[in-house]
């Protein structure tokens, strides 16, 4: 069963202790990102999710997206990233 992480409205700078931490409790095991509350993604955020997902796929495991908000949506466009956290084809 994976663990979910409830991801916050406001994932900034000051949220990436926090998050990094809820990440690390979860090492080992595959994991749900809820993303249904996210008002606003950064940078330093968005570099641990997908520091975790590349962690866990190396381990066998799995960090997956799901319910993002359309603000992360958005935000995750805007990094050139799909909501599932995968790279946009570019032309």
């Amino acid at each position: 069963m994976a663990k979910r992480v409830i991801l916050g409205p406001k994932l900034d700078t000051a949220a990436s202790a926090a998050l990094r931490n809820e990440l690390l409790g979860a090492e080992g095991e595959d994991v749900v990102l809820d993303g249904s509350a996210v008002e606003l993604l950064g940078a330093n955020c968005l570099e641990l999710l997908l520091g975790a997902a590349a962690l866990w796929r190396k381990d066998g495991h799995v960090v997956s997206m799901e319910n993002a908000s359309p603000q992360m949506a958005e935000n995750l466009s805007r990094f050139g990233l799909t909501s599932d956290l995968t790279v946009e084809a570019v032309i």
